[in-house]
């Protein structure tokens, strides 16, 4: 008896005078050719893709990872298509078929297993969008007990075309949320927050209010201006935007001279700001996406956080320790208005991050979905839809008008029975797409859509938040800064580089504290610098406050908040930050080149898409320490030379602050050092990535 092969004959046409034997053979498998044909080595290509899927699949499911979710999807467009084709050359190979109900059962049980989020998105969804196309290979199969082969091909063509039809929807709709696949932190992060409650009747405690700004230069806020300079020689000169109410924080406040974020682009930086700890410790190298279902054929970015994102990370963990979480555990009452991007469902929103409130958007504004929520204890409701959000010109007024009311609550609490709170200000602005409403119509007029004019709605707006946060002045705390460097429009103060790059203008930020006088007041101490520096500000007047020339990074706000709460750090994890409070209080020189805890120069790392690009260390050259700058390999920023790299460059930072000559030969002892102790840092993040202390 021959060998049967595995071919399904579904359709070969019906030929005039054909036998009854011609028929039955074309009803049945099909034998094996007598020649070793294309046509036949083409046959012969299904069972080598099955055997493809089936280690793919078992990959899939063993390790979890939602990129190869996305993979999966177009495999099974892939197998249908290939089903098609074979349809219309008259057979379907049972491999074929094996392989595509192989695909669609493995992202069946890949998302019942691994999914993530609602419950509907991770495998309601799937069921519907893999049952029915599994349902219709099913049906392929059936074909050969239909006897009129005509039928058989029409009904096998028919229902490929649906197979492709509902896996492309399936595409465009599915919603690639996984559990995350890291090393966990959760045991450490629920002991230390149940320990901070200890602490939750100690000493009376300052209120924060933190304005962080999205994408805002070095120099956009007029004390920082690159006029400024031009001003001491001709007082007609005046800084190009006028932020008075900005400045005002500076004002009997302390001011940076040189801090910068953790990040050249938002989320990452944002992390550090939260945590004190470096993005790759929480696996966040880059910028969060949405991960809702969005059907904008343009606006559709979903896909990205899979494939950037290689261990399942939507935003940040929630086994991450924040500022937030901290403060609530001992009694802060707790807020966040504007941007929050950081994930949008599950641990990743900001009510299950250590926030009692979030208002605003958990996207980024020239991101699709870009709409408003307001959220509680892990949900959120819409009040402003993409379409409604489609003109943001009346953002910030928006946001104003929700976050005055409710601080204004957590004033009359504080005053009432002691709550302090942190309420955390992320303004979208000046991030593109710029809109302000400077003609007050609400209507987008584009003709006064320039960034000066967002940002000085901005400080406008700002005033009156600050008038109320006057009734508590004397015990709060207010904090200002950027989560990076300027994107297309912005002034870096001459500095090199911009948003998304690790050159300085893309990291170094403007940083403004202004602190009541009774924060210190239980032990003494005071919140003065040993530099005071006297200006004229923006209305003529004769101001002063205090300067810090030391290097500082955002990752350092989360332990100098916890020192100056009296509350310990967690000792599960590595914290990269370190407490500024030395510096704040006078205690070191304001111009001190900042020490790690085993007393050595303090190193700074600037991290870009996961790799350590660069880093910044003090070195003495005689007697004197200087900051100095290493690039190990970093492509030029200059388009015209983008296939140049800056190849063991090092800059002296003190006196070259713009990056311009590179002193790696004359000082190459100094290069050589900072060069080790850049590699080493990132052979620390290949052994302990998290940063896990055991």
């Amino acid at each position: 008896m021959e060998e049967l092969n595995d071919q399904i004959i579904v359709s070969e046409g019906s030929p005039t005078g054909a036998t009854t034997e011609t028929k039955q053979k074309k009803r049945l498998f099909a034998r094996k050719y007598d020649k070793f044909t294309f046509e036949n080595k083409l046959r012969s290509l299904p069972f080598v893709l099955f055997c493809v899927e089936a280690a793919f699949a078992a990959t899939l499911l063993g390790t979890g990872f939602n990129f190869l979710s996305v993979c999966a999807i177009v495999f099974s467009m892939v197998f249908a298509l290939f089903l098609l084709l074979q349809a219309v050359r008259g057979y379907a190979s049972i491999w074929t078929i094996a392989s595509f109900i192989m695909s669609d059962g493995s992202l069946l049980l890949y998302f019942f297993i691994w999914g993530a989020g609602n419950a509907a998105e991770r495998f309601g969804y799937t069921l519907l969008f893999t049952l029915i196309p599994i349902a219709l290979a099913i049906l392929v199969l059936l074909m050969p007990k239909l006897k009129n082969l005509t039928k058989q091909g029409l009904i096998a063509s028919i229902c490929a075309v649906l197979m492709i039809g509902v896996t492309v929807f399936y595409f465009l709709a599915c919603s690639f949320k996984a559990k995350p696949t890291v090393e966990s932190l959760k045991a450490g992060h629920d002991e230390y927050l149940e320990q901070l409650k200890a602490y939750k009747n100690g000493a009376k405690r300052p209120n924060i209010f933190f304005v962080l700004m999205d994408d805002m230069g070095y120099a956009d806020i007029s004390m920082f201006s690159y006029l400024n300079d031009a001003h001491l020689l001709n007082e007609n000169i005046k800084p190009t935007i006028q932020t008075p109410n900005i400045d005002s924080i500076a004002e009997d406040g302390i001011f940076f001279d040189n801090f910068y974020a953790s990040s050249p682009v938002c989320s990452p930086s944002r992390f550090g700001i939260l945590t004190g700890r470096y993005c790759s410790r929480g696996y966040l190298d880059n910028v969060v996406f949405p991960s809702n279902v969005s059907l904008s054929p343009f606006g559709n970015t979903r896909y990205f956080n899979p494939f950037q994102f290689l261990n399942n990370v939507d935003g940040i963990l929630g086994d991450e320790i924040t500022i937030a979480e901290a403060l609530k555990s001992v009694g802060y009452d707790t807020a966040l208005f504007g941007k929050w991007n950081l994930g949008d469902y599950g641990e990743y929103l900001p009510t299950n991050q250590g926030f009692d409130y979030f208002y605003g958007s958990h996207y980024v504004n020239d991101m699709t979905p870009y709409n408003f929520v307001e959220e509680r204890n892990g949900e959120y409701k819409e009040v402003f839809s993409h379409a409604e959000m489609k003109d943001q010109s009346i953002t910030t007024k928006r946001v104003t008008d929700v976050m005055n009311p409710y601080l204004q609550k957590q004033i009359e609490n504080y005053k009432k029975d002691g709550t302090p709170f942190f309420s955390y200000y992320c303004t979208p602005w000046p991030h593109a797409p710029l809109f302000s409403d400077v003609n007050g119509n609400g209507q987008g007029d584009t003709t006064d859509d320039t960034y000066i004019n967002c940002i000085e709605e901005f400080d406008a707006y700002l005033g009156t938040t600050l008038d109320l946060l006057s009734e508590v002045a004397d015990d709060s705390i207010i904090i200002f800064t950027s989560d990076n460097g300027p994107g297309r429009e912005g002034a870096t103060g001459a500095l090199k580089g911009r948003k998304n790059t690790t050159f300085e203008g893309g990291h170094k930020v403007p940083m403004l504290v202004k602190v009541g006088k009774n924060v210190l007041a239980n032990n003494g101490n005071a919140f003065k610098t040993n530099d005071p520096v006297s200006w004229t500000n923006t209305k003529g007047e004769k101001v002063s406050g205090y300067r810090v020339t030391s290097s500082y990074m955002n990752i350092d706000i989360f332990p100098t908040l916890l020192e100056l709460m009296g509350l310990p750090l967690p000792t599960d994890r590595v914290i990269d930050g370190v407490s500024m409070l030395p510096a704040l209080t006078g205690e070191l020189p304001a111009n001190a080149k900042v020490l790690d805890s085993e007393g050595n120069y303090r190193a700074l790392y600037y991290i870009k898409k996961g790799t350590v690009q660069s880093l910044q260390m003090a070195a003495d050259i005689g007697d004197t320490p200087y900051d100095f700058k290493y690039y190990l390999n970093v492509i030029n920023e200059n388009s015209a030379f983008i296939d140049q790299y800056y190849k063991n460059y090092l800059f002296n930072l003190d006196l070259d602050p713009i990056e311009g000559y590179n002193v790696s030969k004359t000082y190459s002892d100094i290069a050589l050092k900072l060069k080790n102790q850049l590699l080493d840092f990132r052979q620390e993040l290949k052994t302990n990535r998290r940063g896990i202390i055991k």
